[in-house]
């Protein structure tokens, strides 16, 4: 079996690509002076849910803009613009 250098040179797997949502939620919640672990604690979502955000819910929406106290809109504004921009 192979160790984690030989399969990752350098020795570190590779950073997975955060979705436009998961930033804009984590630089909402930096804003807010809220940690990511507090900010999902908050709103229910379970560390995985919270770290794999791209297309929620509404019901996942509600309560991270509840937790973060905007609105819904707010929380989504642009999200498709900067995906977009990426692709």
């Amino acid at each position: 079996m192979a160790t984690v250098s030989e399969r990752h040179p350098g020795g570190r797997p590779p950073k997975h690509k955060r979705s436009a949502m998961f930033l804009r939620v984590k630089e909402m919640a930096r804003r807010k002076g809220l940690h990511l672990d507090e900010l999902a604690s908050r709103s229910g979502l379970s560390d995985t849910a919270f770290y794999k955000l791209k297309d929620p819910r509404l019901s996942t929406l509600r309560k991270l803009s509840n937790a973060l106290g905007v609105t819904i809109d707010k929380l989504t504004r642009d999200v498709n613009l900067e995906e977009a921009s990426q692709q």
